[in-house]
């Protein structure tokens, strides 16, 4: 059987040195724009493996396939991934090590697309849009899922012409046909119902593939010099302007079909090398087919490269400069020189590795060298958080260490030496204590908990009193101090909240509205002795101000005679706090920050004071201690106060649970 393309086209491959050189280019010089050279990427792929599988008919071989595809990527990539994780673990501040190890796990498995997706949906994981230098594995990952895939229509296409006699060519064309529209379909909706898990799905990228697969099974159509030429420099021109003029649009739909129509036009116009007024010559020439020959190595380095320089230079910053960016490029360039030589063509061009049992061989071996690092990098760092939670509590005081009386610590000082509480890394997952789930055909449960989060408390007897929490995650913080108190003093204390959705706020997100008609409709039906939330809301570069629209919000529910108990809230801040803490030093002036700017002089109750049965919590001395300059630091008694930029840990929330009792009783009674 023919093939619709020979088996080495240099336009291709130079094709492909030039969409790496956009995707390294837009990474360094563009804020929140697509090249497209992943597109054309996954585009050349499929084209070339559906185009050798055609030429290969019914001969073709799933496994060897398989084994040897994965022989020519798993190498490289497991060697990147146990060097990224190394670097990692020596640069980033331990803040980062949790997701740094769950990343480096997913890209050597070929799931880092369904990871990011993951946390993406995941409220509880610490700024899912912070730099990871495993990042650019989605589309990796994205192509090992549907090397597996694909090949599978392959086997069921040879085995239709085996036993029935239906051309392989015929199945491919139906088959690939109906997954291109399906899987654009799905793209479309998506990219508007969910843009995030859109761009790394597998199912809406699925089109990308099975539409050059299409390309592949097109019979050659010869073409006028002329009219190859117009061809080729329509798809050149089309692929250098997708970053520019469709960059920002939705991939991957309707914006990714220009730099695939780019690809498909460069291919279809043919390879004519020998013609400088044919793109193809200039796609060929040696300083493409250079960058086209290191283009996997390059496409590996890059990123983790960029990732590291931006954490040592700039602090986050994914802005770079000239200097810094150059400096990228050239470290980029050299790593991707020396994983070409050593990996791509020394050890890939073994005899040895074309027998199968030696490739696996190798697939397993390097696969284990990069498990191996990275356990050995968890096992170091779980020691480290080990050590800190074996810390006596007379070294991890917390808030106790402000608490004036005969046992308290003498300073709120750091132990030097020693870990912060809970720990380097643990501070990342050091939410709130949890309640049990809510159970909606049980009385006093809300009726609709899958709105937000829920969980209700029950006592063994009848309850002395019934409390209820509502709002977002900043009035879910204190359950860690009331749980132990309802448990005590026999209270049912039942949590109703959603995140960044406060009563009364305008958050105009799909299910807040709907969140907060429920939520008072259950106070109002439940009638519980007291509703703890949030009664000011602080602001990072803003001073602190009464909580627009609670007031109006909870107005209902305090005339129904059910008293309000309003928390104080506590500073916010525009960096993670344990992350600064950890790279500059608990005393360092750049991880605190004055009271004054942070909450207001007194506490800005604003309409609640018109409001009945209205109790206020204020502990904002247990995080900005008053002083001659009353600071608001990130760690007191060696723990850390802050979880992120403006949660409060739950060590630091259970070190004030003897302090929130005695306020709780001072102002709402025992």
């Amino acid at each position: 059987m023919q093939s619709a393309a020979p088996d080495f086209r240099p336009e291709i491959h130079g094709l492909r040195g030039l969409a790496i050189l956009l995707v390294v280019a837009y990474h360094l010089w563009t804020s929140g724009r697509v090249s497209g050279g992943v597109d054309v990427f996954l585009f050349i792929s499929a084209f070339l493996m559906t185009a050798s599988f055609v030429r290969k008919g019914t001969a073709f071989r799933l496994l060897d396939f398989l084994v040897q595809r994965f022989r020519h990527l798993v190498p490289l990539a497991a060697i990147v991934i146990a060097a990224s994780t190394a670097a990692g673990w020596l640069v980033l501040p331990p803040t980062r090590y949790e997701g740094l190890l769950n990343h480096a796990r997913a890209s050597l498995i070929y799931r880092e697309n369904w990871r990011l997706i993951a946390d993406q949906a995941n409220y509880m994981v610490a700024d899912p849009q912070r730099l990871n230098p495993f990042q650019h594995f989605w589309s990796l990952s994205l192509q090992g899922q549907l090397f597996v895939l694909l090949p599978l229509v392959f086997v069921a296409a040879a085995a239709l012409e085996r036993h029935r006699g239906i051309p392989v060519r015929r199945t491919l064309a139906v088959v690939l046909g109906l997954a291109t529209v399906v899987s654009f379909a799905w793209a479309v909706h998506q990219v508007g119902a969910d843009p995030a898990a859109a761009y790394f799905s597998t199912w809406t990228r699925v089109w990308e593939f099975t539409a050059a697969g299409l390309v592949a099974l097109l019979p050659s159509v010869p073409l006028s010099a002329r009219a190859s030429r117009i061809v080729s420099w329509t798809g050149l021109a089309l692929l250098l302007g997708t970053g520019l003029v469709w960059g920002r649009g939705a991939f991957p739909a309707w914006a990714a079909l220009p730099p695939l129509l780019a690809a498909a036009l460069v291919i279809i116009a043919g390879s004519r090398t020998d013609d400088p007024g044919h793109a193809s010559f200039w796609l060929s020439r040696r300083p493409v087919t250079f960058v086209a020959n290191r283009a996997y190595s390059l496409y590996l380095w890059h990123w983790p490269v960029y990732v590291f320089t931006v954490v040592v230079t700039s602090n986050g910053n994914p802005r770079t400069g000239p200097v810094d960016s150059l400096t990228i490029l050239a470290a980029s360039f050299v790593l991707a020189d020396l994983s070409t030589r050593l990996v791509e063509r020394r050890f890939h061009r073994l005899d040895l590795l074309r027998s199968k049992r030696y490739a696996v061989t190798a697939i397993l071996l390097f696969t284990l060298l990069a498990t191996s690092v990275l356990g050995g990098i968890a096992a170091v760092v779980e020691r480290a958080d080990r050590a800190t939670a074996e810390l006596p509590p007379d070294q991890r005081p917390g808030a106790r260490a402000l608490t004036p009386g005969p046992d308290a610590p003498a300073s709120a000082s750091p132990t030097p030496g020693r870990g912060i509480a809970p720990g380097d890394r643990a501070i990342v997952y050091d939410w709130p204590q949890d309640l049990p789930a809510c159970d909606p055909t049980l009385p006093g449960h809300p009726a609709d908990p899958d709105l937000g989060w829920c969980g209700v408390l029950e006592p063994d007897g009848e309850p002395t009193r019934v409390v209820a929490v509502v709002g977002d995650s900043h009035a879910f913080q204190w359950l860690t101090a009331l749980i132990p108190l309802a448990e005590e003093r026999g209270w049912r204390l039942a949590a109703y909240g959603r995140a960044a959705c406060r009563l009364g706020s305008p958050n105009t997100e799909p299910g807040c509205s709907e969140y907060q008609r429920a939520a008072r409709d259950w106070l109002l039906a439940t009638r519980p002795d007291q509703v703890v939330s949030m009664g000011s809301s602080t602001r990072v570069d803003a001073p602190e101000h009464d909580d627009w629209g609670w007031a109006e919000a909870i107005a209902p529910v305090a005339h129904a005679g059910i008293a309000v108990v309003n928390i104080r809230d506590n500073p916010r801040w525009d960096f993670d706090m344990p992350e600064c803490v950890q790279r500059y030093g608990t005393e360092d002036p750049r991880c605190s920050g004055r009271r004054a700017d942070k909450l207001a002089d007194e506490w800005p109750v604003g309409a609640l004071a018109d409001l009945p049965h209205q109790h206020y919590l204020d502990f904002s001395d247990w995080f900005c201690p008053p002083g001659k300059v009353s600071l608001c630091p990130g760690v007191i008694g060696n723990t850390y106060i802050y979880m992120d930029s403006n949660h409060l840990s739950r060590a630091y929330v259970a070190s004030m649970a003897d302090v929130f009792a005695e306020v709780w009783d001072a102002e709402v009674g025992a």
